[in-house]
């Protein structure tokens, strides 16, 4: 597991927390209020490793392996992947780990569970930021169609086609295509949705591999990717 330091250089805290049904895998670091960092598919913890030195000096930091990755449980399918369970996972953790108001930032899906998380639990979260993610219910479902106008979209300054969507939630096939090439597919996709390229480094890429190659590495990176009904809902409420 590669390592991440606080902004002495001092290696973060790993904890595990019970929460919702589910062991969870955490690092904590730092002094101050409490900051709850939400990685995306397909990443851990490991993420906020450039960020972490820089935000140890002002907040405790919270960096969970979200439901399904990293050193997080990676339960069957039908005990939930969804925006509301996620949410649920990470009030439980903060309530656990004696933060009972915290400021919050997600990234990618992340974004989604700090969203459905800030609009399941606003007592609790004293501010909400977010990104690199088009909310369910707000064009991400639009964008992720297989039109000609979506293929053409990023090539034609109109757009980004999201089309990891639609193949991840096909079937058996991602899997079998993927299998044995996981280096070359993840590093193709994840470097193609950088401005820099160069600022994903070959320690990360192997972090996150490496997990997703473990036993049920892939479950919640196929589970994220279908319409998330709950969080429509969140979003109608709020």
């Amino acid at each position: 597991m590669a390592e991440m330091y606080d902004h002495n250089g001092h290696p973060v805290k790993h904890g595990r927390a019970r929460v919702n049904g589910i062991r969870m895998h955490y690092v904590t670091a730092g002094k101050g209020e409490p900051l709850l960092l939400l990685h995306g598919t397909p990443k851990t913890h490991y993420y906020w490793y450039k960020l972490l030195p820089l935000l140890t000096e002002h907040f405790t930091v919270v960096a969970p392996d979200l439901r399904g990755f990293g050193d997080t449980d990676k339960p069957p399918a039908e005990e939930g992947y969804d925006s509301l369970t996620n949410a649920n996972d990470m009030a439980e953790l903060m309530t656990v780990l004696g933060h009972e108001l915290f400021y919050l930032h997600g990234e990618d899906r992340g974004a989604e569970f700090a969203y459905a998380l800030a609009a399941s639990y606003p007592e609790r979260v004293k501010a909400l930021s977010f990104a690199e993610m088009l909310l369910s219910g707000q064009g991400l479902e639009e964008w992720s169609n297989f039109t000609p106008e979506n293929v053409s979209a990023q090539y034609n300054l109109k757009g980004v086609w999201l089309w990891h969507i639609p193949f991840f939630w096909i079937p058996h096939i991602p899997e079998m295509l993927i299998s044995g090439h996981e280096r070359e597919f993840w590093e193709f996709w994840i470097k193609q949705e950088t401005w820099n390229p160069n600022a994903i480094t070959n320690e990360a890429l192997d972090e996150w591999i490496a997990k997703l190659t473990a036993p049920g590495g892939l479950r919640d990176v196929w589970k994220r990717t279908g319409p998330v009904l709950r969080m429509q809902k969140l979003m109608r409420l709020s």
